[in-house]
């Protein structure tokens, strides 16, 4: 067991927020003390990392990351015959804005321009007896470190030398593998739907994750997980503007402003710097674009068509109906020339999709009267325990809650000629709107103080629908919004030093609401409590589902307030940065609010479903207080992170993060745990076991806080030439997982919080009452303390943290050879690999026991515990994970009309489970994990991807012939990648631990000859004859993710024309094609023995998309 700090789990109190903002401040003035003492250089280095360090580690920190929204400039000036020359002024001017920043060459003749934002500059040197060198159009971007070495001739001050492509593409100077995505990509690749996040996939490392559930329905829509360098696909930390972008509900990202509010982004994916943390997998840094001294601006609309598309492999002559219009624009430019800037954006998208047609078995008119002649099963009377005569239930008999329902409610069945005589077709509509803003100020104080603020609204919405007289066509509506306003401060507290403040608000908001139906009492059920959202179930199992959805709303907020200083000497660029952040998880769901009804055959009554409900005989009957939880997080880190040039050849860069790990609390302490051979005194009928806030030895958060995570970076860069054009790169690095707010979801619903009662209608003679003599103890309030005498209905189930609960850890590196072959354009050789350890896994803690002849109903009593316990899930840090990767890049930047960047990737994800499963069970077998050890389920072997912008040439005198054949350019983004890996599960609790389903027993070689048809394939993908149900008393031979599915193969092109209608006004056409080659792209096969359609496959992804567009700039 890890060492613990006997310190309490919470230890900020709720008014820390309003203290922990002064803690930069603290910081920075005793920095800021410590650089007007510093005039020595390197002699001061280690009295300043000392004081420095003690002061962030006093005044407080963050678990969210310092996140650099600029670049930098850095280089060697020599003289003509090569020797170095101190004291030269180095000057970098924003060709925008008009400002400035300069540097002074130390007595190696180095120099740094720090804290650049990003975008052009024009550099010049400067130094009595010498021309004044001027090199334009100097290109920084985000996280990167541009050299510009420059060389002086002797002459007079007066004159001056312009030179042009001295800055180089190669890496010498940073351990980090990372790739920019800069704004000719982001503006000119074609996006589906304008989600520029979906770039991040042209990067090496980086691959879309199929795991569903590391997302939930509070996720703002169209968020795709991105695995990184195997890691899982909610372990990316994403980041605008210096501030976390992140939904700490899901992990998953917030969403982006559109491109053309984003100037550009990068993608860390190995060894990224002790500047960032949070998360253990990728860093996406982006930065959104600010004004300048020019008014400009932009107008577009985008308009997508189905018919325009083609159609779906698997329903040929039907399309979607979808119609997408996304229109919009931004506007820039002074408020105050060269002193004070804004910037604005606007982007509304509209969607509506043809209707979708769902089916579920309703009753005929003969069964609404009684009569299920037609059935060939026998009903049997629950009264007499003898079969109905014929089937004919008398009309007496019949309950008026379930004639009331089907009357006013459910539709007749519209069955066809070949279809159940019981299918009723339905349709519901699908319409989708998002509206998205944003605002930005930039002021300079000076050239040595800046700052800007950004307001950041997305604002999503799906409409609530009904359809009269049909409960089915019953479908939520929901809004998502997300708020984002940030501060960053950049000021130079010397002519070495430089601090940068950020401090971000994040508040994410999901609604789900409905069109209500009328409540029970109006369809003669008393007894049962309704609020003012009733809601209905009635589940008539093999029949249909009569349920309205429930109500609840998910709000979450995360204050982050970052503070990084930088100080740079001769040879040492010093990084020390303090953060903290704060959040809260409010949830507030009605689920089985308003009671839930279950019919099912094998009840003791008819034996059939429907028949049972007609009579009103259900055979469960549920009512809960709902999932109501105030989650609240405190995160704490401090860095220090220095690049130590060696030498003109050779730079390290050292590192280390300190990132200790607070358990999340729970505001009204909904928070158990399950610890064996304890006692509550607490609450004391709670079974032998289970503890929870308060009781002695247990933490407030359930488990101790990590106070000993220590993220160490290594690494190191080298020039072997000492010409900018080659480099051999290496790291390592130690990074930390922030676990996501989504797994505390089951401690508010569990006893004796989430108050639920359960029970069977034996008892009664039909559904109008259903406690009938019991006790209703609804309505209760959901935040009332609960008394400690409280009774326990057992057995319970329960939701655990083990008490050495541990945040996930991921140990990567990578060893890289980086060639300039052209001017602007490099190739790039990298080994990168990682392991990854205490990795969060969900195991059955009292699975029952296999006796032979044993059967699933008896899965409670053969639990070997406890009998006060039925299942007890336990999140454990138990997993991992392993990843190789041979990683092959060429990256040409945007140069004479042209870029483009090709990678590719042979990799080897394994590990024991891809997604934590958040509330439930994910270890097949809870006696040994490594039995689900094998490939991950984002593992695509082979993964290539080619994105391009080509300007093409042709420029024309005669106005015409420019008009229609100048100005036109191609884009686009080609992606080759083999299939992904499935499991083949039995689909039987064979094993009767009640875990759920198992794996198969393969029994021979699925294999099929790989040069059959593609029906062939889609008939059967594998040999179905090579697999059986597992053994009783067994879980299956078959290995996880032991086949491969399909590969997939997409071309995306777009084709824009540039109209120049005055000097300042340009219009451009756009056509772009999504999957230009209409490749049918098969998904993966139906994995699941007990299936009907088991090893065909049902579905394929897009069909060619096409999109048009037009802009205008001005």
């Amino acid at each position: 067991m890890r060492p613990r700090c006997t310190l309490p789990t919470t230890i900020w109190p709720r008014r820390a927020i309003n203290d922990v903002a002064q803690a930069p401040a603290c910081v920075c003035g005793l920095v800021r003390r410590i650089a007007l003492t510093e005039r020595g250089g390197d002699m001061n280095l280690w009295r300043f990392i000392t004081a420095a360090g003690l002061a962030a580690l006093l005044c407080a920190g963050s678990q969210a990351s310092a996140q650099t929204t600029t670049g930098s400039i850095v280089g060697m000036v020599r003289d003509a015959d090569g020797g170095i020359v101190p004291g030269a002024t180095v000057t970098a001017t924003n060709t925008a804005t008009d400002t400035t920043l300069t540097a002074v060459t130390s007595q190696s003749g180095q120099y740094v321009l720090r804290g650049l934002p990003v975008g052009s500059y024009t550099v010049s040197v400067e130094l009595t007896g010498f021309q004044i060198l001027t090199t334009p159009d100097v290109t920084v971007r985000v996280n990167e470190e541009v050299r510009l070495d420059a060389t002086l001739e002797v002459g007079d001050v007066t004159e001056s030398v312009t030179v042009s492509g001295l800055a180089r593409t190669v890496d010498t100077t940073t351990s980090t593998l990372k790739t920019i995505v800069d704004q000719q990509r982001i503006e000119g690749l074609p996006l589906n739907g304008r989600n520029p996040t979906q770039l991040m996939l042209v990067v090496p490392g980086m691959q879309p994750d199929p795991e569903t559930s590391l997302t939930s329905g509070a996720t703002y829509p169209g968020v795709q997980p991105v695995s990184s360098a195997g890691a899982r696909g909610n372990t990316t930390n994403y980041v605008l503007d210096g501030g976390s972008n992140n939904d700490h509900y899901s992990n998953a990202p917030n969403p982006m402003p559109n491109p053309d509010a984003l100037q550009e982004f990068s993608v860390q994916t190995n060894n990224f710097s002790a500047e960032y943390g949070r998360q253990m997998g990728a860093i996406v840094n982006a930065v959104t674009r600010s004004g300048t001294n020019d008014f400009k601006g932009l107008a577009f609309g985008y308009v997508r068509d189905h018919s325009l598309n083609a159609t779906n492999f698997f329903t040929p002559g039907q399309d979607d109906g979808l119609k997408r219009q996304q229109i919009g624009g931004t506007f820039g430019g002074p408020i105050k020339q060269g002193r004070t800037f804004f910037f604005g954006s606007y982007q509304h998208t509209s969607e509506d999709s043809q209707p979708q047609t769902d089916t579920v078995l309703v009753p005929t008119s003969a069964q609404r009267a009684g009569d299920f002649s037609a059935l060939s099963q026998p009903l049997t009377d629950p009264r007499t325990g003898t079969p109905f005569p014929n089937n004919q239930i008398p009309a007496g008999r019949l309950s008026p809650v379930a004639l009331g329902i089907l009357n006013d409610w459910v539709p007749l069945p519209n069955a066809g000629p070949t279809d159940s005589p019981n299918l009723l077709r339905y349709a519901q509509p699908e319409s989708f709107d998002d509206d998205q803003w944003l605002g930005r100020v930039d002021h300079r104080f000076s050239d040595r103080h800046q700052i800007y603020g950004r307001v950041w609204v997305s604002r999503a919405s799906v409409p609530a629908y009904l359809e009269e007289s049909n409960v089915f066509t019953s479908a939520f509506g929901r809004t998502w919004q997300n708020t984002v306003v940030s501060v960053n401060d950049s000021y130079m507290l010397s002519d070495r030093m430089l601090n940068n403040l950020v401090v971000t608000f994040n508040r994410t908001n999901n609604d789900n609401f409905q069109v209500y139906p009328p409540d029970y009492a109006s369809i003669g059920i008393s007894n049962v409590y309704n609020d003012a959202t009733p809601q209905w179930y009635f589940n008539v199992e093999g029949y249909f589902n009569a349920n309205t959805g429930d109500t609840n709303t998910f709000l979450r907020d995360e204050l982050q307030i970052i503070d990084t200083v930088r100080w740079t000497t001769a040879r040492h660029e010093l990084a020390l940065g303090v953060d903290y952040a704060y959040g809260t998880g409010d949830v507030v769901n009605n689920f089985r609010g308003n009671g839930r009804y279950t019919f099912n055959s094998s009840a003791p009554f008819t034996g059939d479903a429907l028949a049972d409900f007609m009579l009103g005989k259900f055979q469960r009957f549920e009512q809960g207080v709902g999932e109501y939880k105030g989650t609240r997080m405190h995160s704490l880190a401090t860095f220090i992170q220095d690049t130590f040039r060696l030498n003109a050849k050779l730079t390290l860069n050292l590192g280390l993060r300190w990132e200790p790990f607070l358990p999340y609390t729970d505001a009204n302490n909904r928070i158990a745990g399950f610890r064996p051979g304890q006692q509550s005194t607490v609450y004391e009928h709670a079974p032998e076991g289970a503890l929870y806030p308060g009781d002695a030895g247990f933490p407030d958060g359930a488990y101790d806080a990590d106070w000993l995570q220590l993220g160490p970076r290594v690494g190191l860069a080298y020039d072997p030439f000492g010409d900018g054009k080659s480099s051999l790169r290496a790291g390592y690095g130690i990074f930390y997982d922030r676990p996501n707010t989504i797994t505390t979801n089951s401690q508010a619903t569990q006893a004796p919080f989430g108050t639920l009662l359960r029970f069977d209608g034996a008892a009664q003679d039909d559904m109008r009452d259903p406690y009938g003599s019991r006790t209703n103890p609804f309505p209760i309030d959901p935040y009332a303390p609960v008394a400690s005498d409280v009774e326990f209905v057992l057995p319970m189930t329960m939701f655990s943290y083990d008490q050495d609960m541990a945040n996930g850890r991921l140990q990567s590196w990578h060893l890289t050879l980086e060639r300039e072959i052209f001017p602007s354009s490099l190739l790039r050789l990298a080994y990168a690999g990682s392991r990854g350890d205490r990795l969060a896994v969900g195991r059955e803690l009292n699975p029952a026991v296999y006796i032979p002849g044993a059967t699933t109903s008896t899965t409670d009593e053969r639990r070997p515990l406890n009998p006060s316990f039925a299942s007890i899930i336990s999140i454990e840090p138990t997993g991992a994970s392993e990843f190789h990767s041979l990683q092959v890049t060429l990256d040409k930047r945007f140069s004479r009309g042209f870029t483009v960047l090709a990678t590719y990737s042979l990799s080897k994800s394994l590990d024991h489970s891809s997604a934590n499963k958040q509330n439930g069970q994910s270890v097949t077998n809870p006696a040994d994990i490594d039995f689900d050890w094998g490939p991950a389920n984002f593992d695509r072997r082979h993964r290539l991807v080619t994105s391009w912008l080509w300007e093409l040439p042709g420029h024309y005198e005669h106005p015409v012939l420019q008009g229609v054949l100048g100005a036109w350019s191609m884009s686009g983004i080609l992606t080759l990648q083999s299939g992904l890996p499935f499991t083949v599960g039995s689909g039987v609790d064979n094993a009767r631990t009640g875990t759920g389903g198992q794996r198969a027993d393969q029994i021979g070689d699925p294999s099929l000859p790989s040069d059959r048809s593609r029906d062939e394939e889609i008939r059967a993908w594998f040999d179905t004859e090579g697999f059986v149900e597992n053994e009783l008393g067994t879980f299956g031979t078959a290995g996880r993710n032991a086949l491969r599915g399909p590969g997939f193969a997409s071309l995306d092109i777009g084709l824009q024309k540039t109209f120049s209608l005055t000097d300042l006004v340009k219009l451009q056409f756009r056509a772009e094609a999504f999957n230009v080659l209409n490749r049918v792209n098969l998904d993966l096969p139906e994995g699941n023995l007990g299936s009907g359609n088991f090893g065909r496959i049902l579905t394929a992804a897009d069909p060619r998309i096409l999109q048009f567009a037009l802009r205008v700039w001005f």
